[in-house]
């Protein structure tokens, strides 16, 4: 009896067990606990398919940068990315790839955890397609029939290089863990949006793009006369600035602070600016060797003396000279760096598949830098169509949610819920319709994972005064106990708490119920009160009718997130790189990602489409070091001696339906075969039979 109610629970374990409903059909129950099932989406292109260019040049008759050789180019990442899918995340359920009907050559199409969804299955508006744009397809993934309510979004050249699990991306405490990498880029390149709502006035941000300084200079009497700084920018020109600097410059602005009177520092600083580095004119072939460390302890010195000095001014004026001193300091930080450290930083924001920057000569002057008039005017700036999308976006979120400084989701798989995505494209539906009719990549398109996690991170719900009063009865009771206040009084004012502020809390209260009619009135429970207490019953009745007190409760815990998220910043567990035609560089790279892979890899492509024998060795090198990291054929392809016959899903389809037509023609050839043999055979047996059972009828 036990044995075979054991055998009956291990053969149907798979039936009744989510945990074991994955690509490999293998129990996680011990190392699943939650958020399952998850399914997998890919995007996916092949830009040599004829068909495809064939399509491309019909529809986008201009070939710009958006629909460059690389951003369509396949090195067979996907096959690489699924094996490492299988490798490090089999507790996955299935894996839909999504593309314009493509199918590659070595996908095994009759893989039960596979399935290959076109653009016409998930597009609502079929007169968008076809489509070449990555923004507008990604809006739509979410509609994939039968996928799972939270599901991961990789690109294909992302691989993961650990284990992987749920708790990576959410967990049942801390809700969805967003990931973020670098700042948006900046509004122009005489503002940094650390500028822009920082409660002074900047002319230099008091234009549309940068959204007029975020209303300092509305609500600032007098204008400051702020230069615009250099900050460290996300776009070429200004990371290969390397101005030449004076080796003591850290050492004259400490005695500018030490023999000027604070009001004075700001302008002398400005003087002293411009001592340092006259006329901004930069080559990059000098003061690329000079050491820095000197000058970051001459930046600590000032920040020390200036922390000293601000304790004798009034907190107005230290506020004022700090947002000013703020900005000197940054300005020399931003000096400080050379070349190499502003090359890794526009590496770092390179952080999308599709990006594709015009080159900069390194060995470039930049002379004849504009006035400190002239740089508050607009300049046309080279930002790529992805930087100016994320831009776009950024202006919307503003407007909707307030300013607030962005920073670009890590470039890694994301943790997607579907009805999160349905519910942002409902609050954005014009923006996203926009986004879906484009033909390729667009500065106003809606950016996915950003626009994503910044609707999941901003969206916030009114909490209702019984919640409120509800999440510090602890007790359970119906009423607040002394302790209880305590609690709040604890969140609501900073520490340690003054006499005075409590008193007044307990005195509004006391008022409230002295004035207050109440429908129900409880006994007080024991031990609800201190001895010295004159606190009334104090009731969820009585703190909602009690405006002054539900007032102040509210302002601090009327308002939580709507979704449950953490952010975390990112850089630990991801590995984003460029790669180039550099051969030497490129064989570098792979190494030190080998020694030290980390939990999600993606390599882009950066490579000069003119330097075609440096590029045919690196993609050499990349295939070589896939074949080392994954080197296991996946359940997902074919044997190797196998390809698949139809490059298009819809030969495909066709070629299937013709095969049933056969084989349904066939079947009924072969049952009027057999009716017609089991006639003659059995025929003269069956009239033999019917004469017999007639003759006794004639005989009566």
């Amino acid at each position: 009896m036990y044995l075979g109610q054991t055998w009956s629970k291990e053969k149907y374990e798979p039936v009744f067990h989510s945990f074991n409903d994955n690509i490999l059909g293998i129990s996680f129950q011990k190392k699943l606990c939650q958020h399952v099932p998850i399914d997998v989406v890919y995007t996916w292109v092949n830009g040599s398919d004829p068909a495809f260019l064939k399509d491309l040049q019909e529809h986008v008759p201009i070939m710009d940068i958006n629909t460059a050789a690389s951003r369509f180019s396949d090195k067979d990442e996907l096959r690489y990315s699924l094996r490492s899918l299988e490798m490090y995340a089999p507790w996955v359920r299935h894996v839909y790839i999504v593309t314009n009907g493509q199918i590659p050559s070595w996908l095994d199409m009759d893989n039960p955890r596979v399935t290959l969804v076109t653009h016409e299955d998930i597009f609502l508006n079929k007169s968008d397609l076809p489509t070449f744009s990555s923004p507008a397809i990604e809006s739509h993934i979410h509609r994939i029939p039968g996928i799972s309510d939270k599901f991961l979004y990789f690109n294909d050249d992302v691989m993961l290089g650990a284990e992987v699990w749920p708790e990576d991306f959410i967990t049942q405490a801390g809700g969805q863990k967003v990931y973020l990498a670098w700042w948006v880029p900046d509004c122009s390149d005489v503002c940094p949006w650390a500028w822009v709502g920082d409660g002074s006035c900047d002319p230099a941000c008091n234009t549309t793009l940068c959204e007029f300084d975020g209303g300092d200079c509305d609500s600032t009497p007098i204008p400051t006369d702020s230069e615009a700084l250099d900050e460290e920018m996300d776009y070429p020109h200004k990371f290969l600035q390397d101005p030449q600097e004076d080796a003591n410059y850290g050492l004259k602005f400490l005695h500018i602070l030490r023999n000027k009177s604070i009001s004075t520092v700001w302008n002398d600083a400005e003087t002293f600016t411009q001592q340092a580095w006259p006329n901004e004119t930069t080559d990059s072939k000098h003061g690329v060797n000079k050491s820095h460390n000197v000058k970051h302890k001459h930046i600590s010195a000032i920040e020390k003396y200036f922390n000293e000095q601000s304790s004798n001014e009034n907190d107005q004026i230290i506020s004022t000279q700090k947002s000013m001193l703020f900005k000197m300091m940054n300005k020399m930080r931003i000096h400080n760096s050379n070349i190499t450290e502003r090359r890794m930083q526009l590496k770092r924001f390179l952080n999308d598949d599709i990006i594709s920057l015009p080159e900069v000569n390194s060995t470039m002057k930049i002379n004849n830098k504009p006035s400190h008039i002239d740089q508050w005017k607009l300049r046309t700036r080279q930002l790529d169509t992805y930087a100016e999308s994320l831009l776009y976006v950024n202006r919307i979120y503003n407007k909707a949610y307030g300013f607030e400084r962005r920073r670009v989701p890590a470039h890694m798989p994301h943790l997607i819920d579907k009805w999160i995505v349905a519910d942002m494209q409902k609050k954005f539906e014009s923006e996203f319709k926009k986004t879906s009719s484009h033909k390729v990549r667009h500065s106003e398109d809606m950016q996915f994972a950003f626009s994503y996690f910044y609707f999941l991170t901003s969206e916030k719900r009114t909490v209702p005064i019984e919640e409120i009063f509800d999440m510090f009865d602890t007790d359970k009771s119906g009423t607040w106990s002394d302790r209880e206040i305590r609690t709040i009084l604890s969140r609501l004012y900073p520490l340690p708490l003054d006499y005075s502020l409590v008193v007044e809390f307990e005195n509004a209260i006391t008022n409230c119920s002295n004035h207050v009619k109440l429908a129900d009135v409880l006994n007080a429970p024991p031990g609800e009160r201190y001895l010295d207490s004159s606190l009334p019953i104090v009731t969820k009745e009585l703190i909602t009718k009690c405006e002054s007190v539900a007032r102040k409760i509210a302002t601090k815990f009327g308002e939580e997130k709507f979704y449950p998220h953490e952010i975390i910043k990112a850089g630990k567990n991801e590995i984003f790189e460029m790669l180039t035609s550099n051969v030497s560089l490129t064989v570098q790279l792979l190494d030190e990602i080998r020694r030290d892979p980390k939990k999600f890899i993606c390599l882009n492509d950066d490579m000069n489409p003119l330097r075609r024998s440096e590029n045919e060795i690196v993609r050499a090198l990349l295939n070589d070091f896939y074949r080392s990291l994954y080197p296991l054929r996946s359940t997902f392809e074919l044997p190797l001696q196998y390809r698949n016959l139809f490059t298009h899903r819809r030969e495909l389809f066709e070629w299937r339906a013709n095969r049933a037509k056969a084989r349904n023609l066939l079947l009924c050839l072969i049952l009027l075969l057999l009716v017609t043999t089991f006639y003659h055979l059995f025929y003269h047996q069956m009239r033999r039979l019917f004469r017999m059972r007639a003759l006794p009828t004639l005989l009566v």
